[in-house]
């Protein structure tokens, strides 16, 4: 069950939000232009679902090794010096990412300071915002699992396949 919950956890989750996205932008053309009235959540909840699709699909990108990467000059090194490059700019890469979860960890302790309700859908900032540094808790998981499967492969290749079978 955990396995496949992990395999398409991003997958599921992207889909959904698209789809909210999508169905948010067609109900408010349609009212706009159909009826001269307009949805007065459409808009936010279509910022909001690409927010948490673009996330998402970068959590998805670290899990597949699909980041944009620079790899065709690190490729032509010998594997150690491969190995090293990948290994420096995935370290570089999880810094950033726990300062991004300091940082948006501290933001949304302060939306729980103030109230800021969203005019459209009602709801305070700080849930949705609350959503943004579990996220990149995600992303980062996903580089240590990668690591994590590179080392159950017996440090084989480089850590930049992805071999999803061998995640139990």
């Amino acid at each position: 069950m955990f396995k496949k919950i992990n395999q398409y956890f991003e997958e599921v989750l992207c889909t959904f939000f698209l789809s909210v996205v999508f169905i948010s932008v067609i109900t408010q053309v349609v009212l706009r232009f159909g009826f001269s009235s307009a949805a007065v959540w459409a808009e936010e909840t279509a910022v909001y679902g690409l927010i948490f699709a673009t996330y998402l699909g970068a959590s998805l990108g670290i899990k597949r090794r699909e980041h944009v990467r620079i790899t065709f000059i690190v490729l032509s090194f010998p594997k150690k010096l491969k190995v090293a490059s990948i290994v420096l700019a995935d370290f570089f890469w999880l810094s950033f990412l726990a300062l991004m979860i300091v940082q948006t960890v501290v933001y949304t302790q302060l939306l729980f300071n103030v109230s800021y309700v969203l005019p459209g859908l009602k709801i305070e900032l700080k849930w949705l915002q609350m959503f943004i540094p579990m996220i990149f808790a995600l992303m980062l998981y996903r580089v240590f699992e990668v690591y994590w499967v590179w080392k159950k492969s017996g440090w084989k290749g480089l850590p930049l396949e992805w071999n999803f079978s061998m995640v139990q």
